[in-house]
C-alpha cells in the first residue's frame, strides 16, 4: 500500500486530507514573535484579518526534517511505501528537507511537483487516482501532466511583494500610483513569472481571459477559481471567462503572504 504526503501550501485542509487518506505537513507563519501553524491554529480568514491589522509583516518558514520524518513514520504505520509531494524546489528549501528524510528510508520517495497551491492539490488528486499503480507509474503520469498545468492570476496589490523583499520600494510606489496589476504564472520548472503588467484590475482580468483558450481546457480534471481573502475579483473573472469551475477556493496563508489580498486567478490542465 502507498501513502501520499504533501504540505499545506497545497490548499488541502486537515479535513480534506482525512477524507482523501493523505498526510499534510503544515508550514508555519510568523508575525513578529508569534508563530502559527498553517491550517492548524490559524484559519484562512484569521490569517488575512491579522495580515491587515498586524504591524508585523508575516513570514513563512520551510518544513523541518523533524516535521517530515514524523509524517513519514505515521504514514509507514499504514503503508508499505510513501510518496512525498511538496511545493516546488524552486520556491522553498522544503523539497531538500524532504529529500534528506527520504534518503534514510528504502521505501520513501520525493517528487518535485514544480508547483504549489491548488496546482499542487490537482497533482495530488490525480496521483490518488493511480494509488494502486505504484510510485513509478504515478511519477510518470505527473511528468506528463505537469507541463499541461496552467495558472494565471492577477494581483491587486504590490504591498506584499514590497514587504517581502521581492519588489523595491520605488517600483512599488510607482506601480501603485499607476495602478499597475501584475499577472503571474508558474513556469514549467516551478518558478513564478510575471507575464504582463496591466493598468487596473479589470484589464488584468481581461488579459487572463484573452490568453486562455477554453477549447484546450481538460474538464475531466479539476478546474479551480482562486482568490485571496475577498472573492470579488474572482467572481468578475469567472463571469467574464464563462466556464464551469470544479471549486472556488481562498488561497492558503503561506501563499497569500506573498501575493496579498484580492488576487484572482484560475488553475486548470490543458488537453
Amino acid at each position: 500500500m502507498l501513502k501520499i504526503i504533501t504540505d499545506s501550501s497545497s490548499n488541502i485542509t486537515v479535513e480534506e486530507a482525512a477524507s482523501l487518506g493523505i498526510g499534510v505537513v503544515p508550514l508555519t507563519i510568523n508575525f513578529g514573535n508569534e508563530e502559527f501553524v498553517d491550517g492548524v491554529d490559524i484559519t484562512f480568514d484569521e490569517f488575512y484579518k491579522k495580515m491587515r491589522e498586524s504591524k508585523d509583516f508575516p513570514h513563512t518558514s520551510q518544513l523541518t526534517e523533524a516535521q517530515v520524518e514524523e509524517a513519514v513514520n505515521a504514514a509507514l504505520k499504514e503503508a508499505d511505501e510513501v510518496l512525498i509531494m511538496p511545493l516546488a524546489s524552486q520556491l522553498s528549501g522544503s523539497y531538500e528537507r524532504c529529500k534528506a528524510v527520504a534518503a534514510k528510508y528504502d521505501n520513501v520517495y520525493v517528487y518535485d511537483t514544480k508547483c504549489t497551491t491548488v496546482m499542487l492539490k490537482l497533482c495530488v488528486i490525480e496521483a490518488l487516482k493511480m494509488i494502486d499503480k505504484g510510485v513509478d507509474a504515478i511519477c510518470a503520469m505527473l511528468d506528463e501532466l505537469r507541463p499541461k498545468l496552467k495558472i494565471y492570476a492577477v494581483l491587486d496589490t504590490l504591498d506584499n511583494l514590497r514587504k517581502g523583499g521581492r519588489l523595491s520600494n520605488v517600483s512599488a510606489v510607482i506601480g501603485s500610483l499607476l495602478k499597475i496589476k501584475p499577472v503571474i504564472t508558474f513556469s514549467v520548472d516551478g518558478k513564478v513569472e510575471m507575464i504582463s503588467k496591466q493598468f487596473g484590475i479589470n484589464k488584468g482580468i481581461n488579459y487572463i481571459c484573452s490568453i486562455i483558450d477554453k477549447n484546450k481546457i481538460d474538464f475531466t480534471k479539476p478546474v479551480y477559481l482562486i482568490y485571496t481573502e475577498n472573492d470579488k475579483n474572482a467572481e468578475v473573472l469567472s463571469s467574464k471567462l464563462g466556464i464551469k469551475f470544479s471549486e472556488k477556493g481562498n488561497i492558503c496563508p503561506v501563499i497569500g503572504t506573498h501575493i496579498g489580498s484580492d488576487a484572482a486567478g484560475v488553475v486548470f490542465a490543458e488537453k
